[in-house]
């Protein structure tokens, strides 16, 4: 006998809206509706928490992954790691390993990259998200559409974030062919690693592409044999942007001759740069390199209120810059050289859009990512105000 009806939520990372559009064949004969979503300024640390909540940043309280908090930060035994030779310290494999060993230590779940933020400055950042988000109390604040689920009893597949995407895929199939799931949620991620890699442009992607639409294909396939009603959602966080043009932001930003953690303390993300002031004499330099800066603009508060990535405090930094679309900031904390691909420029630029693809009509209410969970508590049955959600974050146009 079957199942009464699985809700299926399958997420390619950086499958944004231009993306699909070039590659027609994805999903086709299988979705009735899709259609592009206006993106969060930031990175997947800010919209996945979203997706899976329904809460914008500034209320789940995940933005960016680093923020400035001497006081708090743990790992600050890594500054005796400066003394190493810089070439050592630099490569990817040496910043993998330490990145695990600092998450078995301090006991961090979540997401973890120590990226390429120098030894010696990673004392002044801690990190924001440590612990696992894809777990049931996983926010800092609010609570997730696993929170939802384990609480009404109603039996859910989540992926591991560990396992490689093809892993995951297998041990989802191997829940539905069971039936014993009414929701499941994966996250993927092999299609942002090669654009990252190659661009989005690369011929590599409609190969890829093809590859996830097969087996989602034989997702469908196997649980149209186990269950009476099959409702499915294709999505992504973000889009996915060419690099055409590299800047050195932190050599301006030196160039002002201020003193570093007592003027004024910088993250540079591969896209923005976040700016705390420590003393008030230093705003009006770094505004008047900022705002007149030719590589990027300082994003405004209102701007940031849209977006739900203000915050009252000013965690994530007193300024936000921007860099224009396509040109990365070369060094960054993030990395050290140039990708082929980037995300986390302005959420208006057409190749920022996210998209979503369904087997079902989608609601005219339906414009950002974070509203993406109205429709996993439709599916489940569950209401908004069981999720605690303000009342602009129920599915509503913002």
């Amino acid at each position: 006998m079957k199942r009464e009806k699985l809700t299926l939520f399958f997420f390619i990372d950086a499958l944004g809206w231009e993306v699909l559009r070039r590659h027609e064949f994805f999903l086709q004969g299988l979705a009735v509706d899709r259609r592009p979503l206006e993106t969060i300024l930031g990175y997947s640390s800010a919209c996945d928490p979203s997706i899976i909540s329904g809460l914008l940043p500034s209320q789940h309280l995940l933005w960016n992954s680093f923020y400035y908090s001497p006081g708090t930060c743990p790992y600050r035994w890594l500054r005796h790691l400066r003394v190493l030779p810089n070439g050592l310290l630099r490569r990817g494999r040496v910043r993998a390993l330490l990145s695990r060993w600092v998450r078995r230590i301090h006991g961090i779940r979540g997401y973890f990259q120590l990226y390429a933020v120098p030894f010696e400055l990673l004392p002044l950042f801690d990190y924001a998200e440590k612990r696992r988000i894809w777990e049931p109390g996983g926010l800092p604040r609010g609570r997730t559409i696993f929170d939802l689920l384990q609480a009404r009893g109603i039996p859910y597949y989540v992926h591991d974030s560990d396992l490689p995407d093809d892993a995951r895929i297998a041990r989802l199939r191997d829940e539905i062919a069971q039936a014993r799931i009414d929701f499941a949620y994966i996250s993927t991620g092999r299609l942002d690693a090669l654009m990252h890699a190659e661009g989005p442009a690369s011929m590599r992607v409609a190969d890829l592409l093809r590859w996830y639409d097969a087996r989602i294909r034989d997702l469908l396939a196997v649980a149209a044999r186990h269950y009476g009603e099959v409702a499915w959602y294709v999505f992504t966080d973000h889009g996915m942007h060419e690099v055409r043009e590299t800047h050195d932001l932190i050599a301006d930003v030196e160039g002002l001759g201020l003193e570093w953690n007592v003027d004024y303390v910088a993250f540079y993300d591969a896209t923005m740069a976040r700016v705390w002031i420590l003393r008030e004499q230093a705003r009006g330099p770094l505004l008047d390199l900022l705002s007149q800066h030719h590589r990027g603009r300082l994003v405004p508060d209102e701007e940031l209120a849209h977006y739900g990535v203000l915050f009252s405090d000013r965690l994530y930094g007193d300024l936000v810059f921007l860099m224009n679309s396509h040109v990365l900031i070369v060094p960054s904390f993030i990395g050290v050289s140039a990708t082929r691909g980037a995300h986390g420029f302005d959420p208006r630029d057409a190749d920022s859009y996210a998209a979503v693809s369904s087997n079902r009509p989608l609601p005219a209410r339906l414009r950002r990512i974070h509203q993406i969970f109205t429709l996993m508590l439709d599916e489940a049955g569950l209401s908004p105000a069981c999720a605690g959600l303000p009342p602009d974050n129920g599915g509503k146009p913002q």
